[in-house]
C-alpha cells in the first residue's frame, strides 16, 4: 500500500479524533477507539516502509544456473549452514553434525516454501536425539506476506515427528535426507513411516 496515502489518512483521523473531548462517556469511547485506528495504521506504515527498506537490500544466490532471491527471513545464517536449492524450494542444512555435552544432539534446519503470490513459507525442523527420548523433529512454520519482510503474520508450532501438514511432507523428508548425509549421522529417521532415501 502507498504509505504516503497512509500517512494523509492517519493526519486526517488524528485532526478528527482531536476534536472530541474526553469529557463525556460517549466522546472518551470515541477518542479512545479512534486512537487505535491510530496505533495500526502507525504500525501499518512502520512496516511498510521497513520491507521498503528491506526489499532494496534483498541478496540473491545462484544455485546450478538460477537466480534465487534469498527472503528477508531466511538470512543472517552462519558458516554452520549453507544453502541448497532442491525441487524448487530453498533450504539452509547444517554444514555438519554436531552433539552437545551429554553426546545428544539438537540442530536446526529450514526451509523456504512460496505457497503462492501473498504465502511464503519459512519452515523450521528442530532435530533432536541421541537421549532418553530418541530421535525426533519438532516442526514450525511462520508465514509472510513478502519475501522483503521480516514481520510474520502467523505462526504455527505442529509438535512432534509425524504432527505436521501433509503439505509440508516432501520438505520434511527432504531436510531428513539432507541431515543423514553429514558425518556422524546414523540413520536419523523420526517418522513412523520411514523417509526418502538419502542418495
Amino acid at each position: 500500500m502507498n504509505t504516503e496515502y497512509l500517512k494523509e489518512q492517519l493526519a486526517n483521523i488524528m485532526n478528527f479524533r482531536d476534536t472530541y473531548k474526553t469529557s463525556s462517556t460517549e466522546d472518551k469511547y470515541l477518542h479512545n477507539e479512534l486512537t487505535k485506528v491510530v496505533r495500526v495504521i502507525k504500525s501499518k506504515i512502520w512496516n511498510e516502509e521497513h520491507d521498503e527498506r528491506n526489499k532494496s537490500q534483498l541478496k540473491t544466490k545462484v544455485f546450478d544456473g538460477v537466480e534465487i532471491v534469498i527472503p528477508e527471513f531466511m538470512n543472517g545464517f552462519g558458516e554452520e549452514y549453507h544453502y541448497k536449492l532442491i525441487g524448487g524450494d530453498l533450504y539452509v542444512i547444517p554444514t555438519k553434525y554436531k552433539e552437545d555435552k551429554d553426546g545428544s544432539f539438537h540442530q536446526w534446519a529450514y526451509v523456504y516454501i512460496k505457497e503462492n503470490e501473498n504465502k511464503h513459507t519459512h519452515l523450521t525442523i528442530s532435530i533432536l536425539g541421541k537421549d532418553e527420548y530418541g530421535d525426533r523433529i519438532f516442526t514450525e512454520a511462520e508465514y509472510f506476506k513478502k519475501v522483503e519482510s521480516f514481520f510474520r503474520y502467523l505462526s504455527k508450532s505442529y509438535g512432534k515427528n509425524d504432527r505436521f501438514p501433509e503439505k509440508f511432507r516432501k520438505q520434511v523428508e527432504t531436510i531428513i535426507a539432507e541431515y543423514n548425509k553429514l558425518d556422524g549421522v546414523n540413520d536419523f529417521n523420526p517418522l513412523k513411516g520411514g523417509v526418502v532415501n538419502s542418495d
